[in-house]
């Protein structure tokens, strides 16, 4: 979605939702998205305008061993700034695109490991046992 100035000028607060599904297609992680609820209250101050975001979103993600998919629910907020200063986030251009830049931290907060409940904590590699000539050698190393 694209955002005039002018338009955001003459509101205090917006409320969105964002359908994200199109953007996750070749995603390996993001195996679903619902559409994601934002929450933005809007202050302009000078030639700065401050977004301060809520941001609720439900999705299905890969789980990190299994491969199946793990349901997440992930709330966050942000307060993005826009303008020409170098406090500011990303710059105060004609028409701001909010979508793509909620996306962005949709997917910088999304967890990097997430693990299905059947995924077992152990190895799926089988331990190796060592050369029968240095058996004996872990009994005497340990403690």
């Amino acid at each position: 979605m694209k955002y005039s100035i002018h338009d955001l000028k003459e509101k205090t607060s917006i409320d969105l939702v964002i359908d994200y599904s199109k953007m996750i297609e070749d995603s390996l992680e993001i195996l679903a998205i619902e559409p994601a609820k934002v929450k933005a209250d809007i202050f302009f101050k000078h030639d700065e305008l401050t977004m301060n975001i809520h941001v609720d979103v439900l999705m299905e993600l890969a789980c990190s061993k299994t491969l199946k998919p793990v349901p997440y629910e992930m709330s966050f907020d942000e307060v993005i700034i826009f303008g020409n200063t170098e406090e500011a986030d990303f710059p105060l251009e004609e028409p701001l695109e909010l979508e793509d830049i909620i996306f962005g931290y949709i997917i910088s907060e999304k967890p990097y490991t997430i693990y299905h409940p059947d995924a077992n904590e152990a190895s799926f590699e089988q331990e190796k046992s060592p050369h029968p000539a240095f058996a004996d050698l872990d009994k005497i190393v340990k403690k």
